[in-house]
C-alpha cells in the first residue's frame, strides 16, 4: 500500500461528505498532509510538511481562512468519533481513557475531551471536542542512514529520539524490516513490542506493514508486560518499542538488558537540550547496553539532526 492509498484508508473513518472532500485533493496534497484536526464548531485544519491549512468546501487546502474553509459542528465532530471507534465507544474506552485510539492501518486518532475521574485516574471521557488524526506512512528506506551508522558491524542498543512527527515510529519501523530481513544479510531474531499498534498496525491477524520475515508482534500489551513476554517466549536479539516514558517499562528494559538482550527504541525529546535533561535517557545509558543515540530533526521525516555515542549524552 503506497502512501496515497494509506491516506485514502484513514480518511474513511469520516463521513462520506468529508472523505470526499479529502480524497479530492492532489497527489502532492495527500503526500504532503501528516496530521488531520477537528474540533467542534472550529475550521478543519491539515498539518502538512509546510504548515497548517485550512480544507476549503471546494476541496482543495489553503493557508487562507474564510468564510468557506469547511468547519464541523458538535454534532458531526461526535458522529466521527463513534466512526473512530467502529462504533463501539465500550470496547476503545481504555484507549480513549489514555487519549487516542487506533484505527485500521496504524492511524491514530488523538481523542480530547472532558476527563471522569475516580481517585486521580482516568474512567471515562465524556464532552469530546477534539480529534486529530495521525496519518501512519510506510517509508522503505527511512532507516537506511541510521542502519549504515549504528548496525554496520551488527546488532546493538540504539535510542531514537524527536519531537512530534519527526518519524521515529517510521524509523523503527523500516529498522525492524531491515534487520529481520534479507536485504542486510542479518536476519536477527527480532521482537516489536506495539503497544499503540502503530509499527506493525495489525488488522484482523494481518500485519499491514513491512517487518521483516524474521519479526514477532505483539499489540497492545502495555510495553512493560510486553517485553518480558519477548524476553520469556521468543529469545529475541533484539526488541523495539516505541515512546519509553514510564518506570516499569525502564525496569522491564534493564531486565533485558541483564539477560543479554539489545533494545532499540524511541523517546520523545525536542531538542538536544531535553534529550539531555531526561532522567529516562540517564537510566538508559548507564546501563551501557546503548551504543549509539540519534535526535531527529522533525523538519523531514525521519531526518537525522545529529548522531551521538550515547555515552557522550551524559558525560
Amino acid at each position: 500500500m503506497n502512501n496515497s492509498e494509506r491516506f485514502a484508508q484513514a480518511v474513511r473513518v469520516f463521513p462520506p461528505a468529508l472523505t470526499h472532500l479529502f480524497l479530492g485533493l492532489t497527489d502532492s496534497e495527500k503526500e504532503s498532509v501528516r496530521e488531520i484536526r477537528l474540533r467542534a464548531e472550529k475550521p478543519v485544519v491539515a498539518v502538512t510538511e509546510s504548515g497548517c491549512c485550512f480544507l476549503h468546501s471546494s476541496g482543495r487546502l489553503t493557508q487562507i481562512y474564510s468564510g468557506h474553509t469547511v468547519a464541523l459542528n458538535s454534532r458531526e465532530l461526535e458522529e466521527i468519533f463513534h466512526r473512530v471507534c467502529s462504533c463501539s465507544v465500550h470496547t476503545f474506552k481504555d484507549a480513549i481513557n489514555r487519549g487516542f485510539v487506533t484505527v485500521e492501518g496504524g492511524h491514530r486518532a488523538g481523542v480530547g475531551g472532558t476527563a471522569v475521574t475516580e481517585n486521580g485516574r482516568v474512567v471515562s471521557v465524556r464532552d469530546i471536542n477534539c480529534i486529530n488524526l495521525r496519518i501512519a506512512r510506510e517509508i522503505r528506506g527511512a532507516a537506511d542512514e541510521i542502519y549504515s551508522r549504528c548496525f554496520s558491524s551488527g546488532v546493538g542498543g540504539l535510542i531514537v529520539a524527536g519531537p512530534p512527527s519527526s518519524g521515529k515510529t517510521t524509523v523503527l519501523r523500516d529498522l525492524a524490516r531491515q534487520l529481520s530481513g534479507v536485504e542486510r544479510g542479518v536476519l536477527a531474531r527480532v521482537f516489536v513490542c506495539d503497544e499503540r499498534g502503530e509499527i506493525g498496525a495489525v488488522h484482523c491477524g494481518r500485519v499491514q506493514n513491512d517487518l521483516g520475515i524474521n519479526c514477532d508482534l505483539i499489540t497492545s500489551y502495555p510495553k512493560s508486560e510486553g517485553i518480558l513476554i519477548g524476553l520469556r517466549s521468543f529469545s529475541p536479539d533484539i526488541i523495539i518499542c516505541d515512546e519509553i516514558a514510564t518506570e516499569e517499562e525502564i525496569l522491564a528494559i534493564e531486565s533485558g538488558l541483564r539477560t543479554g538482550v539489545d533494545f532499540a527504541l524511541s523517546i520523545h525529546a525536542g531538542s538536544e537540550t531535553e534529550l539531555r535533561s531526561k532522567p529516562t535517557v540517564r537510566r538508559l545509558v548507564e546501563s551501557g547496553c546503548f551504543a549509539n543515540a540519534v535526535l531527529l530533526s522533525g523538519k523531514e521525516v525521519g531526518k537525522v539532526e545529529k548522531y551521538f555515542s550515547a555515552g557522550d549524552l551524559i558525560g
